[in-house]
């Protein structure tokens, strides 16, 4: 029993140590953070602004290509938007245009976490 109290003290000890050594200031890219990355005027004001700047590229429309294309991207510390990548695409020009569309993006508002601004990633799916 004393044995498993010093490991379990032990490890409680390793983890709340490398804890409070972590540095908000570092690259880190988070997923999850206490307010998450959004865009100006939330979700419906980001669909709206996808909607209006989105165009349906000609071979996709000559192939009759539909679907999502999901978008992966870096919200920065300072709302710019970095490392945009198609994580599952369509082809037939939609993945240009989905990529084309998430960088056209004004600055979103950044994440935070502790009151920070820190880095977070986003996925966004683009409809054609």
């Amino acid at each position: 029993m004393k044995k498993l109290f010093l490991i379990m003290f032990f490890m409680a000890f390793v983890s709340v140590n490398a804890y409070s050594q972590s540095d908000d200031s570092d690259n880190a890219v988070y997923k999850m953070v206490e307010e998450m990355a959004q865009f100006p005027g939330g979700q419906a004001e980001m669909l709206k602004f996808i909607q209006e700047n989105r165009q349906y590229p000609e071979a996709a429309k000559a192939n009759g290509v539909h679907g999502k294309v999901m978008v992966t991207f870096i919200v920065e510390r300072d709302g710019s938007l970095s490392d945009v990548k198609v994580m599952r695409g369509l082809g037939s020009g939609c993945d240009e245009e989905a990529i084309r569309v998430v960088q056209s993006m004004p600055k979103w508002n950044p994440g935070k976490q502790r009151g920070k601004e820190v880095r977070c990633s986003y996925v966004v799916p683009i409809t054609f």
